[in-house]
């Protein structure tokens, strides 16, 4: 059932900021495998109380339907340890602030929708577990391919075809086309954090023109697949999200994220650059 979590998710959250009053926010969510595969960890930033917000956590199996989640968060100093069961539609779990009293008690639900929609809530008691206040309710619906909403949506996409279609068909002027007169990539070199981003390159002039051919005759045969999964335009930039599957001469990729840095000069989209994660330099 874990399994059924694993993804990045969109989160719509309705959080309790005092006794009574909620506030509305919302955050992305990343959920993969743990250790082995024998566990799945959640890593989740948006917003709470006006300021940003980041949870961490991490669910075990301890035996068949007995379940452990480790959760820490921004807002609180202590990690917090909850301990549970699943059942048909879902998880319920709970923390006890102290065992032997059992006066402070969080109640964790988690109920699956649809395969791609799914909600928790967490619940407060202070009177022994006699009565209940919501204290988040949390509605993930999973990131799905974008569908575009206006032509400058289908220009960037097929910017981004013809990119990679110029690299697959060896067409040298086809990438040429989807490019401005800048180019530059940098790599994440295995890190969300950008203390550790590294450059990679930057090419304009005869650098720039002579470049996929270059490209292709060092790390062909290349192929790629993707699609988009968000669009962000505001005057003459957009960004570009995509999911894509590939290979060249020296890596293989499965769904890895794209970042696309676009600019329109005389009415037309060019990709100024990119970004990925999950490489580093040679």
């Amino acid at each position: 059932m874990l399994v059924k979590l694993i993804g990045t998710w969109k989160v719509e959250a309705k959080d309790r900021v005092s006794p009574g009053i909620y506030e509305n926010n919302a955050g992305v969510s990343v959920i993969s495998t743990g250790l082995n595969g024998c566990s799945i960890k959640e890593s989740y930033k948006g917003v709470f109380k006006g300021k940003l917000y980041a949870v961490e956590a991490s669910f075990y199996m301890k035996d068949s339907m007995e379940l452990q989640r480790v959760y820490y968060d921004s807002e609180h100093s202590n990690v917090m340890v909850m301990e549970g069961v699943i059942n048909e539609g879902g998880f319920e779990l709970y923390w006890v602030g102290d065992l032997a009293k059992k006066k402070m008690q969080v109640r964790f639900n988690l109920e699956f929708k649809t395969p791609d929609v799914f909600e928790w809530t967490t619940h407060l008691s202070t009177d022994y577990g006699e009565s209940w206040q919501m204290t988040h309710y949390w509605k993930y619906t999973r990131v799905a391919s974008f569908v575009p909403v206006n032509a400058e949506h289908v220009e960037l996409n097929e910017i981004i075809s013809n990119y990679h279609q110029g690299l697959i068909e060896n067409k040298p002027e086809l990438v040429l086309s989807a490019l401005g007169d800048q180019f530059i990539l940098w790599n994440g070199n295995y890190s969300s954090d950008p203390i550790n981003w590294q450059a990679h390159m930057a090419l304009s002039g005869d650098d720039l023109k002579q470049w996929p051919g270059w490209m292709v005759e060092q790390a062909g045969p290349y192929s790629n697949e993707f699609d988009v999964l968000s669009v962000n335009v505001r005057a003459n930039s957009a960004l570009v999200i995509t999911r894509d599957t590939g290979q060249n001469k020296f890596r293989k990729w499965k769904r890895e994220r794209t970042t696309w840095l676009l600019g329109k000069k005389d009415d037309e989209w060019k990709i100024l650059g990119y970004y990925l994660q999950n490489i580093s330099n040679p």
